[in-house]
């Protein structure tokens, strides 16, 4: 080995980077597919498993109900804003496309959360009324680009592990 180049990472680095992108995508999944159990185990009578699912979101939103879908009667866990950013952020781990790279992902974010603060900003004045559509892809449009550049990255970093130096 010479003095320029890295020395291999232990194997034990090839096993984790190796199931880094899986894992990040099944947790993509239950990321945006999670918020949507609590409501649909209540509609089919499992109201206390239900409920029970539903406390584990009391932290991450405010849930007032007028900023918040329903599913049937049930009222969604969270507010559409954070349902967007929760499907987003789910669906770019999940997909992991497009990623575009750095530039393109802060231009991306950049503009996205631009929007959204307008969206917010906005609705708070009270210049228009809770329209879901844009809370939904307001924080949707944040989130999705970050979860597709960490599924990306994690791809990358297993593909730059498999590629090995020459030993000397």
């Amino acid at each position: 080995m010479t003095s320029d180049t890295l020395p291999a990472p232990p194997a034990s680095s090839d096993v984790a980077l190796r199931w880094l992108a899986p894992l990040l995508r099944v947790v993509g999944a239950l990321l945006a597919l999670l918020p949507f159990l609590p409501p649909l185990l209540k509609l089919v009578g499992k109201e206390e498993l239900g409920e029970r699912m539903d406390g584990w979101f009391e932290g991450f939103c405010h849930r007032i109900p007028e900023r918040s879908l329903s599913l049937g009667e049930e009222i969604m866990p969270l507010c559409s804003r954070c349902l967007g950013l929760a499907a987003g952020g789910g669906l770019g781990l999940l997909i992991g496309r497009p990623y575009r790279g750095l530039r393109v992902l802060r231009i991306w974010v950049s503009l996205a959360a631009a929007f959204l603060f307008v969206e917010l900003t906005t609705q708070d004045l009270g210049w228009h009324p809770v329209f879901h559509p844009t809370r939904l892809l307001s924080g949707f449009l944040v989130a999705y680009p970050l979860g597709a550049a960490a599924t990306a990255l994690a791809s990358l970093l297993r593909t730059a592990s498999s590629v090995r130096p020459a030993e000397a």
